[in-house]
């Protein structure tokens, strides 16, 4: 998949872990950047990696036993991102960033900013809650 989908994904992941359980998942902010919301950390680790439309190549991070990581979560926050990911991933890049870009927190955290000017502006995390809360009981 792409940087801008990988991206977006993580984006979803964090906020629907923000909206269900009250507490992030990613232990980042994210930024409000023209593309949609990205995680810093996760742009750093991949820049040398990818080209923002084109698909990267998994691969583990040394050190880290990613399925490892994923059993010490419990089983419904495993069911979650599962769901996450299993309605999201068949979306493009594209249709994940019209997304966003149509969705309170990535709105308010770009105010006035037009949407094709650069900023880094922070993303709420306590709006992700709010916001993705209300999806869930719709």
């Amino acid at each position: 998949m792409s940087h801008l989908k990988l991206q977006k994904l993580v984006f979803y992941c964090d906020a629907y872990h923000l909206a269900y359980f009250g507490e992030e998942l990613v232990d980042d902010q994210f930024e409000a950047w023209v593309h949609g919301p990205v995680s810093r950390k996760l742009y750093n680790s991949l820049k040398d990696k990818s080209i923002l439309y084109s698909d990267i190549a998994y691969s583990p991070i040394k050190g880290i036993d990613e399925d490892k990581v994923f059993s010490e979560l419990s089983s419904d926050q495993q069911s979650l991102l599962k769901e996450v990911l299993d309605t999201l991933s068949s979306w493009t890049a594209l249709e994940l960033e019209r997304a966003t870009h149509r969705e309170k927190p990535w709105i308010d955290a770009r105010g006035s900013i037009s949407i094709a000017e650069k900023s880094n502006a922070i993303i709420s995390k306590e709006e992700m809650m709010s916001f993705y809360r209300k999806e869930l009981t719709m």
